[in-house]
């Protein structure tokens, strides 16, 4: 009964939603909040329903002041519902962007946005690391400085530090400067077994690849954790080698595969891809991936990010 009320709620927060502008809602979030009342989990669920349309870009640009001014509220509550409504303007099914207009109303707001990455609010910090990735392959440079900053941050290494690497691989063509950081954030010696084994699989997915980044994970080849080398030589079909590299590799884990001494894990996973893995950055990956399969013994997962549209 509590599910159906709760559901109930949800749908009548999200018709509300649609029947009102951008500006009409923040008008009256920012009134509520002053009569101490933060946002319910009803309007949270429904301003990041992926399935309500994406406002075009003049209401958006018309609403911007008071998103930010939402954005800054005391209420924590109040924040993270700016920021929700802010990553829900990303449209796509497999890498959500800001598209056209969209992006272009929201650039100028990135400075007032950046600076909650850091707030203490762990949900809000991981909010505006992906609002700060929506924007695909044109984005401002306004958002790099403070991507680039986190990575050096003493508690970087957490699902937000993640977040942030897939922004900078995912912004654009990668330059030698993120690709600097980001493998200086792989070679942290604070990172964990899970952290690595979640940087693999986030780096080796990604659309945009660095060499640079990529023969960091190579030498997690040479890891003593076996779970993590196995998770990297699974990786291997997916990651843009240069061919020497590639050569060397390839021949590596052929040995690894006919290696009887080896660990279990290690060699299972040079098996899986010995016969397959025939290029660079496959395409058409590897019969492996298609089973969701993960090296034996491990566990770790990514963190859940809220839905696009």
């Amino acid at each position: 009964m509590k599910k159906l009320l709760a559901a109930a709620l949800v749908l009548a927060s999200t018709a509300a939603h649609a029947q009102t502008t951008l500006t009409q809602r923040f008008t009256e979030v920012l009134h509520r909040a002053e009569t101490g009342h933060s946002p319910t989990p009803e309007d949270m669920a429904a301003t990041a329903d992926p399935s309500q349309p994406v406002p075009d870009a003049a209401s958006i640009a018309d609403a911007m002041p008071l998103i930010l001014k939402a954005v800054d509220n005391p209420d924590v509550q109040v924040r993270q519902y700016a920021l929700l409504t802010l990553q829900s303007f990303r449209s796509g099914d497999v890498n959500p962007v800001y598209k056209g207009g969209v992006a272009s109303a929201l650039a100028p707001a990135v400075p007032k946005i950046a600076p909650h990455l850091t707030e203490e609010n762990t949900q809000n910090r991981l909010l505006t690391a992906i609002v700060l990735g929506g924007f695909g392959s044109n984005p401002p440079a306004t958002v790099f400085p403070p991507l680039l900053a986190y990575l050096k941050r003493d508690d970087a290494i957490s699902p937000i530090g993640l977040n942030v690497v897939e922004d900078l691989l995912s912004l654009g063509p990668i330059s030698a400067e993120t690709a600097a950081a980001v493998s200086r954030y792989l070679r942290r010696s604070d990172q964990t077994s899970d952290s690595r084994s979640n940087l693999v699989d986030a780096i080796a997915t990604q659309p945009n690849q660095s060499q640079a980044v990529n023969a960091t994970l190579v030498a997690w080849m040479d890891s003593d954790d076996n779970s993590l080398r196995a998770r990297v030589i699974l990786s291997l079909p997916q990651l843009d080698l240069p061919a020497e590299s590639f050569s060397d590799t390839r021949a590596r884990v052929g040995q690894l595969a006919q290696n009887e001494s080896e660990n279990l894990q290690v060699v299972t996973a040079a098996k899986s891809i010995a016969p397959c893995w025939t290029a660079p950055h496959m395409t058409t990956p590897c019969p492996v991936y298609d089973t969701g399969e993960k090296p034996a013994g491990d566990t770790a997962e990514k963190p859940a990010a809220p839905p696009a549209r």
